[in-house]
């Protein structure tokens, strides 16, 4: 202390109380070494956020951002029971999404295979090698998929199809004349999908399927689609396809053998997340 303050503060009476100091101004926070900043990235939607009712967190928005994968996703990852009960992909993908309003069991399917293509780049980079097999040849031969280079698939216009305002579509089969309407699916609709073991497309049919000819009851519907003729089954299905935003999983490759080149779907096996390195 000084000696001024000294005398300032002999001179006063004693009984006087203390004089409050002002807050100090400007004082930056203190850090601390826990303090770390995880990188994140913006990724684009292919539904644009279009088909998400009013009120949730990806109504309208064309992109979502996401955390880089760390060693604690890597764990999720690799964690024994979450890949039994099928759920560590989910469970990433709930991990690194920053707005922890979005829950990875909303997302439509285009939406979520667009967060797992862009967090596997982020986390292991773009080059992906997978074993596939000659379209002219049968041989099986390695190759490199650049996942940087796959593209948005934009919904497609059918002219049968017609869009509602409660994001659902209908279409009218063309030989039973059904009046079919139809939404899309989210990453909850396919793991109930997956769950059912009969599987195959009458499962798809009944998952997409909301009402025919204005009757929702489920036991009606499911019915009604086991009657389906063949064709309109297959009509139906082509719609779904045409009108689903999702990514584009077709790459071009060349065979080593016999340097035939075709196209291919990139394949999301269990090497996805573990890239030879």
């Amino acid at each position: 202390m000084s000696r001024n303050q000294s005398r300032v503060t002999a001179n006063a009476p004693a009984e006087a109380p203390p004089t409050a100091q002002p807050p100090p101004q400007n004082v930056q926070p203190q850090t601390t070494p826990f303090n770390f900043i995880i990188p994140t990235e913006v990724v684009d939607l292919p539904s644009n956020g279009e088909y998400y009712a009013a009120g949730h967190p990806l109504c309208g928005a064309s992109s979502i951002e996401i955390k880089h994968m760390t060693a604690k996703e890597e764990d999720i990852l690799t964690s024994a029971t979450l890949l039994k009960k099928g759920i560590a992909l989910d469970r990433m993908l709930q991990s690194i999404i920053v707005d922890k309003r979005i829950n990875v069991d909303d997302l439509l399917i285009g939406d979520k295979n667009a967060l797992l293509i862009a967090s596997r780049v982020f986390g292991y980079g773009a080059d992906y090698t997978v074993e596939a097999q000659c379209q002219n040849c049968d041989s099986t031969f390695s190759t490199v998929f650049n996942l940087n280079e796959l593209n948005t698939k934009e919904p497609t216009d059918v002219a049968a199809v017609e869009k509602t305002e409660h994001n659902t579509f209908i279409i009218t089969l063309p030989q039973s004349k059904f009046v079919v309407e139809f939404r899309l699916l989210t990453s909850r609709d396919e793991a109930q999908m997956a769950a059912n073991k009969k599987g195959g497309s009458l499962n798809l049919l009944k998952g997409i399927t909301t009402s025919i000819n204005q009757e929702r009851d489920p036991f009606y519907v499911a019915r009604a689609l086991e009657a389906l003729p063949i064709l309109d089954a297959s009509v139906l299905k082509k719609a779904y396809l045409a009108v689903m935003p999702d990514v584009d999983m077709c790459q071009e490759t060349e065979c080593t053998n016999c340097n035939e080149a075709f196209e291919m779907e990139v394949p999301l096996n269990a090497g996805f997340f573990w890239p030879d390195v």
